[in-house]
């Protein structure tokens, strides 16, 4: 039996005030649900894992038959080979990086801005998706 009373205004449950009779039984179900949560993130961890290994098999397969969709029959969905394209990230030792390889005067740092635009390097992302009818 839960002793939980919802507010009125609609924010999360509040408990009212325990005795210190069922403070030991309280303390126990916390642990006991705290522990649970803890396996349940753990699993969660090792079934990240696995789908990203799994994920990288299916995905390099793929790329290498240069298949870019696959239809699944059960479940009536796809998966989809999707690959993007888009460019680093500026940090300053980067733009400290192309800065010194370009200037050589204070007047140039329109060119500079367009030098450092165009020379980042473009990164690529491939993932998966599941595509339900």
């Amino acid at each position: 039996m839960s002793n939980l009373v919802v507010s009125v205004d609609g924010g999360a449950p509040s408990a009212p005030p325990a005795d210190i009779n069922n403070l030991s039984t309280l303390v126990q179900e916390w642990r006991r649900i705290h522990e649970e949560i803890s396996d349940l993130k753990q699993q969660t961890r090792e079934k990240t894992k696995r789908i990203k290994m799994l994920e990288e098999i299916v995905m390099k397969t793929m790329k290498v038959n240069n298949i870019g969709a696959l239809d699944l029959k059960n479940s009536g969905g796809r998966i989809l080979y999707n690959k993007k394209q888009s460019k680093e990230g500026l940090n300053p030792k980067t733009i400290q990086d192309l800065l010194s390889t370009h200037l050589k005067s204070a007047e140039k740092a329109t060119e500079a801005m367009d030098f450092i635009n165009k020379n980042r390097k473009l990164k690529t992302r491939e993932n998966l998706f599941y595509e339900k009818d």
